[in-house]
């Protein structure tokens, strides 16, 4: 499964490739304000898991 990070000012996203890849991310930008977090299926239909990951999220 892939997931793609949104940044909230704008700028170009990330991508990680399954749930482990999306947490060491998730520990890397600790500093950034992240818009949402979309999970990114086969079809390229993309669904928002924000909320889930919301706790992974360490604020500055």
């Amino acid at each position: 499964m892939r997931y793609r990070i949104e940044y909230a000012d704008g700028r170009c996203c990330n991508f990680a490739n399954g749930r482990a890849d999306l947490l060491e991310w998730l520990k890397l930008l600790e500093e950034e304000e992240i818009a949402d977090i979309r999970k990114v299926y086969k079809s390229g239909v993309s669904d928002s898991v924000l909320e889930t990951y919301r706790s992974y999220i360490r604020s500055a």
